[in-house]
């Protein structure tokens, strides 16, 4: 695709509906989180052998889901602080990602799958709070 092309697409996109993606995939993978932690764990390359695996998926799936709403629920004039928060969360996300593979926590496999997904949701959210 050509950047005149690229360009062309990315100006038929509305920032609202990418804020409403980007929301709605927050809720959804924090909604995983809470109901099917251990699931969500292995999803992200974790072992949910220990009590504590689940609590802190759901703790952090809490988080999430929260965001996602805060993020859909928004207005015009607050949408870019709830993605500007959603970049924040993200980015130390990505920190604990890295820490954990440089751990040996986390494979090198389940740490780039999460950072892709930390990454596609940060090219949304910027996006989103284009003018």
């Amino acid at each position: 695709m050509t950047p005149s092309g690229l360009s062309s697409l990315t100006d038929r996109i509305h920032p609202d509906d990418v804020a409403a993606s980007v929301g709605g995939l927050s809720l959804a993978l924090g909604g995983l989180a809470v109901v099917a932690p251990r699931r969500t764990a292995s999803m992200f390359g974790l072992r949910a052998g220990g009590p504590a695996v689940p609590l802190l998926v759901r703790m952090v799936g809490v988080r999430n889901a929260m965001a996602g709403v805060r993020t859909l629920q928004a207005d015009d004039s607050d949408r870019g602080r709830a993605l500007q928060a959603g970049l924040v969360l993200g980015a130390v996300d990505a920190t604990a990602v890295l820490l954990a593979a440089r751990q040996g926590v986390l494979s090198k496999r389940a740490a780039a799958g999460a950072l892709t997904l930390l990454a596609a949701i940060a090219v949304l959210g910027v996006a989103a709070g284009r003018d």
